[in-house]
């Protein structure tokens, strides 16, 4: 069996602007954004509803990155979620973070007024709603010129290895529709059947999970609704789908959005979409449960695991990673990513933000170095730090290869890298 993970960074070549973290912060930082949501969420909810001032939303944000000035989106999120989650239900015993704000106010330190109230209830959907309507625009008016040759590039790599394994399973952590398109006629099963006429089309768990090959989205996707009933609609149509989550925000009828769901610490806001720096909760809801469930069955049953453009930042899927690498010293890890600079394993074991730092840290590999009174330390591997270097792509540790020059390059040149697939 074979497993393919794409992260953020496999989107990066198929839109112009690039749909990248940097992106997507810049357009939650943005008033305009914050206005403009605010509007929609008015017209579809009613004049009544009480809703925020854009302008109070981002001075918080505003506060936000004046404590951490590279603050990125998922960490506003993070931070916007758990403000609203208070505001949304003051009831101690309904979560953790109700309670601990209420054992602060006893007197543990000063008691003060909380600015954060009901108006803040569907301030993390609406976010969520920027990331969505952000991704929507690019796919609907700024694809890169060369979108149509990614798309099939991509499909001939994924057509490479389903000939060499019928047992095939794609997880994408991005919430955009390359992957998608590119799987299109090469027989993937996403699950979803009309199993309840009031929600369309929903998980159907035994589907989904009997089929050799497969199609998942652990963080969500532009496609879903999630609903009232602890799942999520899916909608061949992105476009379709924004406008029905608009649509049915006012809960007034079967199959409505739901934008916020119940949590143990916190109220989660992971519904159609996950961000934030927890998103571990959103793992108790469907289709997420399920999936998570099938990506561990998965890379127990797998031998290869290509992993694209990730930059390993959830921890819910670097602990999986490091049990396939300890599961079987058969197993292989093939990285595709960009690293511009010449790999040198005596520097960058010393360097923990590295891309080559954090391969090693969340994969729990070993250095492979070697220490000698009269060369100092050295790579066990030199030629093959040689082979990435020069040509590109190479082995990095035990059981892990790295491909260096971008996933765009990886594309124009998969089919002639030896012994890749």
């Amino acid at each position: 069996m074979k497993t393919l993970i794409f992260g953020a960074g496999a989107s990066i070549p198929f839109f112009n602007p690039t749909l990248d973290t940097a992106y997507l912060t810049e357009k939650v930082c943005s008033q305009a954004e914050w206005e403009r949501m605010r509007d929609l969420y008015i017209q579809h909810h009613g004049k009544n509803q009480q809703m925020l001032d854009a302008g109070i939303i981002i001075q918080v944000i505003n506060d936000i990155k004046r404590i951490q000035p590279e603050v990125n989106f998922e960490q506003i999120a993070e931070v916007i979620d758990k403000i609203s989650s208070w505001g949304f239900d003051r009831i101690p015993c309904h979560n953790m973070l109700n309670m601990l704000v209420f054992i602060f106010n006893l007197g543990f330190q000063p008691r003060y007024s909380s600015p954060f109230g009901i108006e803040w209830q569907d301030v993390p959907f609406l976010l969520r709603q920027i990331i969505a309507e952000t991704i929507l625009d690019l796919k609907n008016n700024h694809k890169s010129a060369d979108y149509q040759k990614l798309i099939e590039q991509q499909r001939e790599f994924v057509r490479a290895i389903c000939d060499r394994d019928e047992d095939v399973n794609v997880i994408s952590l991005n919430y955009d529709e390359c992957i998608l398109e590119s799987l299109e006629g090469l027989g993937f099963e996403k699950g979803f059947r009309p199993t309840d006429y009031n929600y369309l089309m929903q998980m159907d768990i035994h589907s989904f999970l009997q089929a050799q090959k497969v199609v998942y989205f652990p963080h969500g996707h532009i496609r879903f609704m999630f609903t009232d009933n602890d799942n999520v609609t899916y909608y061949t149509d992105s476009n379709m789908a924004n406008q029905e989550r608009w649509e049915n925000i006012d809960g007034s009828m079967l199959g409505s959005t739901a934008t916020v769901t119940p949590g143990k610490f916190a109220y989660n806001y992971n519904t159609f979409l996950s961000t934030g720096q927890t998103k571990d909760e959103g793992f108790n809801h469907l289709p997420y449960a399920v999936y998570y469930q099938r990506m561990a069955v998965d890379l127990y049953k797998s031998d290869t695991v290509f992993i694209i453009g990730y930059s390993f930042g959830d921890d819910h899927i670097n602990r999986l990673l490091r049990s396939f690498i300890k599961m079987d010293r058969q197993n292989r890890v093939i990285i595709v990513g960009f690293n511009p600079y010449q790999i040198d394993l005596t520097d960058t074991s010393e360097n923990s933000n590295s891309t080559i730092h954090k391969i090693h840290y969340y994969l729990g590999t070993d250095w492979q170095l070697t220490y000698t009174e009269g060369m100092g330390l050295m790579a066990n591997n030199p030629h093959e730090i040689d082979k990435i270097n020069t040509r590109g792509y190479g082995q990095l540790f035990p059981q892990v290869y790295f491909y260096r020059l971008g996933y765009e390059a990886f594309l124009d040149s998969f089919n002639s890298i030896p012994n890749l697939i």
